[in-house]
């Protein structure tokens, strides 16, 4: 395979806090046939309602005294800037579009608020302006649209607040739960959960309208694993950023619409987003550094597209995982994709099904998949995920582009998408299938699309490879194929294959679509305040051999191998011969802390640290590249060697995808 540098191999992972002071790519180029993106003009709703006071009050008491569930439209209550504790508030009334009901922090971001701390809201037009809740005590719910005694509220807005590190009173939480019909959720800033329960969800029961709820410019980050953990557990859930829907109520239409939103080390559970509802789209949204997926868990008609995914060296990370029927999943880019499991991870994952009609896993048919780009991936493309008997059929499998993919493109490569129309679709890899039977599928080329990166690490077509033209005349069945790309831009009558349409002239207007950071979403008007991730990523030297060589590293029988069939990522990874080969690097790290530092390996021998003479190990024994890890206490040290060695004789081992991580506790699994 060609070497290609992934530039953006540790851009957010080494981060250690979280806020804009950690990050310095701010409206920062997209590449060489895209725009800068500016904060204020990402999509067309790119803004919050200006704050005009009719009321302002002096403490909590007299807000909560002065608010009712009946204000007038046109009502403004402001609480002045200060800090203050405690707030159980129930408001709403009767707004309009024009003049609606809000009660705001007198100056955006200058009111901030702990102790328990609950906020119900009712009745019309609505809005939540400008708090910051930060370390305060939430019980099972922190902020509802509907009120204390249950009634919804409608075209209600909760824009511009902060919340972060809220405790748990209960054992499940939610910060956000939305009732009612066309609500807003925007321009907010969450960070930090702990307790079990999604951050935020729809609720949807059997039968309720279509709720048409929108999730739009807000940040999710620092979601830790339970119970102090370096990684969750498979088995872990109800630990998501986005819920829409539940099981019960999957079959009813919901419109909401989750769009130009940014996540970041939500390391909780397999799904992100998860979505329980029809007819739902998730769009233009950024993902980085996450354990989980895009997930259609159940509902139909949901459109998942021009999402950006970036696994960013998480050893779970993982893409889109698709269940039920008439989804759209088009024009999204994924990277990094690292979860070695093809039973529910993988770069675009068609999951099998059991034919339930209730919590079980829905048939899937009728699904387009088309124009998606997957680089660097484990099971890039899954025709069959699951550990079910019912595969999908009636699948439009167009046009996608597979590059530098982990071990095999395909995996349950044997599997037949019966009534499927496959064509158009470029891959690359180690190999083509995981089933050494399957040398070709049609509609399937396994060809080297040679991929070029731009300045934030994209991988991109070069405008002169005319192989990865694609293919219009393809029948898509009663689905459109999209006329836009990755970045927004239009597609051309000879358009690429992927998720990047290649330009001949750059745009000269702003761009308004694109991978998305910290600095781009959240409060329009203030800086939320900086916090620390509670599973930082500790910087190594050349975790991933992108230099070609062991620079970082001290190698003892160690040397780097390019062979596709002992390579685990982006064509370099490092062989240990057998004899006691040894490969390691000493950091300094904080005394008292507890670490866990992994690699990927293959092979046979022990990952280990050495700390004060006092070497703690766990024995690795595979013959694919798996995820191995050892968890340690610094004590009163902080001078650790890292280290992969073999075991001894004619054993041999393959290392590649080193990585350290801080966390509460050692948990015995």
């Amino acid at each position: 395979m060609k070497l290609k540098k992934n530039y953006c191999l540790n851009a957010l992972s080494i981060a250690v806090f979280i806020g804009l002071s950690s990050y310095s790519y701010a409206q920062t180029s997209l590449g060489d046939n895209s725009t800068s993106l500016t904060k204020g003009s990402i999509g067309s709703n790119d803004s919050v309602p200006t704050i005009n006071c009719t009321t302002v009050v002096n403490s909590t008491a007299e807000l909560e005294n002065t608010v009712s569930t009946n204000l007038s439209a046109g009502t403004t209550i402001c609480l002045s800037d200060g800090n203050y504790s405690n707030l159980n508030l129930n408001f709403g009334g009767d707004g309009t579009a024009a003049n609606p009901v809000t009660v705001a922090a007198q100056t955006s971001g200058a009111v901030t608020i702990d102790g328990n701390i609950k906020v119900n809201m009712s009745g019309d037009y609505a809005v939540l302006q400008g708090f910051t809740f930060r370390d305060g005590n939430v019980d099972e719910g922190l902020i509802q649209t509907r009120s204390a005694n249950k009634v919804s509220c409608n075209n209600c807005r909760v824009t511009e607040n902060t919340i972060i590190d809220m405790k748990a009173v209960s054992p499940k939480t939610k910060w956000i739960q939305i009732y009612g019909t066309n609500n807003r959720i925007d321009h907010n800033w969450f960070s930090g959960k702990t307790a079990q329960g999604p951050l935020m969800v729809v609720e949807r029961v059997l039968g309720d309208d279509p709720d048409r709820s929108l999730i739009d410019h807000n940040y999710f980050g620092d979601r830790p694993p339970a119970l102090g953990r370096a990684y969750a557990l498979s088995s872990d859930n109800e630990y998501e950023a986005i819920r829409v829907g539940d099981s019960k109520s999957h079959t009813t239409n919901s419109f909401a619409v989750v769009e130009h939103n940014y996540f970041e080390h939500f390391d909780g559970e397999a799904e992100v987003v998860s979505n329980k509802a029809g007819s739902v789209t998730i769009s233009h949204n950024t993902l980085r550094d996450n354990r989980g997926s895009i997930v259609t868990r159940h509902g139909e008609n949901a459109i998942i597209d021009n999402n950006f995914v970036f696994g960013d060296g998480h050893p779970f990370a993982s893409g889109i995982r698709i269940v039920d029927a008439n989804q759209i999943i088009t024009n999204n880019y994924i990277s990094g994709a690292r979860n070695p499991s093809s039973k529910f991870y993988g770069g675009i994952l068609i999951h099998n099904s059991d034919l339930s009609t209730t919590n079980g896993y829905q048939f899937v048919e009728n699904i387009l998949i088309a124009n998606n780009t997957v680089v660097d991936s484990n099971n890039s493309i899954n025709l069959s995920g699951g550990i079910l008997n019912e595969d999908a059929q009636n699948v439009f499998l167009i046009n996608n582009l597979v590059d530098n993919a982990i071990d095999a493109v395909i995996k349950n490569s044997d599997t037949v998408l019966e009534n499927s129309v496959i064509a158009g679709n470029i891959v690359f890899g180690a190999r083509f299938s995981d089933n050494s039977n399957v040398t070709s599928i049609n509609g399937i080329s396994f060809v080297d699309p040679a991929l070029v990166t731009d300045n934030q690490g994209i991988f991109r077509p070069n405008i002169d490879n005319v192989t990865l033209i694609a293919d219009t005349s393809i029948n898509t069945g009663n689905f459109d194929l999209p006329t836009l790309d990755m970045d927004g831009q239009t597609r051309t009558q000879q358009t690429f294959i992927g998720a990047d349409e290649v330009l001949s002239e750059v745009p000269t207007s702003t761009g308004i679509r694109g991978v998305l950071n910290p600095s781009l979403v959240g409060p329009l008007n203030y800086v939320p305040p900086v916090t620390e991730f509670k599973v930082p990523r500790i910087p190594l030297n050349n975790p991933e051999f992108n230099t070609g060589d062991l620079t970082g590293w001290v190698g003892l029988g160690a040397s780097v191998v390019t062979n596709p069939n002992d390579v685990f990522s982006m064509d370099n990874s490092v062989k240990l011969d057998s004899n006691d080969a040894s490969l390691s690097q000493s950091i300094i790290l904080q005394e008292n802390t507890n670490y866990t530092f992994s690699a990927f390996t293959k092979g046979e021998g022990k990952i280990q640290v050495t700390i004060g003479g006092v070497v703690t190990s766990a024995d690795f024994k595979e013959s694919k590249y798996r995820f191995a890890s050892v968890s340690f206490n610094t004590a009163s040290n902080a001078s650790v060697l890292l280290e992969i060695i073999t075991n001894g004789s004619d054993n041999e081992a393959f290392v590649d995808s080193a990585r350290l991580v801080s966390h509460a506790n050692i948990v015995a699994e």
